[in-house]
């Protein structure tokens, strides 16, 4: 679709030489620690856009809990914006209240955050001599970013997630504001057909692109699984499930789903891998449903820890829905990350999902909210090996062949050539 530029190509006043690129991004979320499952993603298509041989800086937000105790392939600026650091609430999934409204804290640090994000990324893109910027999320960064790539005379190139265009949406100010944004766009991402659609209603140009995201198959592999884990000696199967334990990842409904289940197959195990501000409400639904004993609540297990984790799991099931006011997924990176581990994938039809599982082939969809169909697909997968073994594999292929996060950084990369040589 895209195709990396040779030689030279004009920007401005500058020349992008040999097609490789120079690229500052802009993010208010990056991974803090080693193995801190916030924005993993971004992490990940940073780091492969450096494999692919290009520069690229980051310039993301301080956080009370950033430690780095290793070398960063990628160097990421950490900026502040306040004092003292326990006001630092914006970004790292510190902003959204349970994913659904931006915190009084985070109206409050705005301004602050937009004014020394400003200066981290002028400063950024001068010493890298950036030939574009790449913003992730629409909203705050995207303000940023187009201020700062207008300045410079290069082109901003906007990634969509899901929670900035829900609260453009929700807000006619902010909604104002991304309007504008996308308008000094030269190109834009979105993980799912109903996030482009909605970006594109906002003024997101009209060949704002889909873009799934992907995982890496060679750190997700079903080579990390251990029999001592596996337990089908003991005729149990492993389901599981991963995710921030907000409403809109429909979990409530997975735990209605299973107590369904263990009716037909009372060895069944779920695992519920996350943390967030409904655990405590579905742990007891889990024991008022008389399902307690086959439920594991793991809490946050870090990104370093998923790989080993998916590996060892038969069914992985992703249940999300559209929460109560509207907020919905993009593409979550766990499902492509238990598909390339190879586990046999049950998702709901909603946001991104239908761009990597084809029905039947890689994977099976149901019905948002319905707890019925999602019952019968897991029954389904528990009673047929031979369809899991498939379908594992299938899905394994699928993150092989398209959704891995080399290919995915080549678009981004061909994107970016291109937008510069517009």
């Amino acid at each position: 679709m895209f195709g990396i530029q040779t030689g030279k190509v004009k920007l401005g006043n500058q020349e992008i030489k040999d097609s490789i690129l120079r690229i500052a991004v802009i993010t208010s979320s990056y991974p803090r620690y080693p193995g801190d499952p916030t924005a993993p993603f971004v992490k990940s298509i940073c780091e492969h856009l450096v494999k692919l041989g290009h520069d690229v800086a980051v310039v993301a937000p301080y956080d009370p809990l950033v430690d780095h105790k290793e070398t960063e392939i990628v160097p990421v600026k950490r900026f502040r914006y306040i004092w003292p650091a326990r006001f630092h609430v914006m970004g790292h999934a510190r902003s959204l209240e349970g994913d659904l409204r931006l915190r009084l804290s985070a109206y409050t640090m705005l301004p602050f955050f937009l004014i020394g994000a400003f200066f981290a990324l002028f400063k950024i893109t001068a010493k890298q001599k950036s030939q574009a910027v790449h913003a992730h999320w629409v909203l705050p960064n995207g303000l940023v970013g187009a201020f700062v790539a207008r300045l410079r005379g290069i082109p901003l190139i906007i990634s969509l997630h899901g929670s900035d265009i829900y609260v453009a949406k929700g807000n006619p100010f902010f909604a104002a504001i991304s309007r504008w944004i996308l308008s000094q766009a030269r190109a834009v991402t979105a993980c799912s057909p109903e996030l482009k659609q909605d970006a594109i209603r906002l003024g997101s140009p009209q060949n704002t692109i889909l873009l799934p995201w992907g995982a890496d198959p060679d750190l997700f592999t079903p080579e990390l699984k251990t029999d001592n884990l596996s337990k089908h000696d003991t005729g149990k199967i492993i389901i599981a499930s991963a995710g921030r334990l907000v409403s809109k990842k429909g979990f409530h409904n997975l735990l209605t789903a299973f107590s369904m289940v263990i009716q037909e197959y009372p060895n069944a195990q779920l695992i519920l891998s996350g943390d967030g501000p409904e655990r405590e409400h579905l742990e007891l639904y889990a024991v008022t449903s008389g399902v307690g004993a086959n439920i594991t609540f793991t809490g946050k297990v870090t990104w370093y820890q998923m790989p080993k984790f998916l590996a060892n799991v038969e069914i992985f099931v992703l249940p999300s829905i559209r929460d109560g006011r509207g907020n919905v997924d993009g593409l979550p990176t766990v499902l492509l990350e238990a598909m390339s581990s190879g586990a046999a994938v049950i998702a709901s039809d909603i946001g991104g999902t239908s761009l990597v599982i084809s029905d039947g082939e890689n994977g099976l969809l149901v019905p948002p909210g319905d707890v019925q169909a999602l019952a019968h697909a897991i029954l389904r997968l528990i009673t047929n090996k031979e369809m899991r073994v498939n379908m594992g594999q299938s899905a394994r292929d699928s993150v092989l062949e398209k959704y891995n996060w080399t290919d995915i950084a080549q678009r981004i990369a061909d994107l970016i050539s291109q937008s510069s040589a517009n």
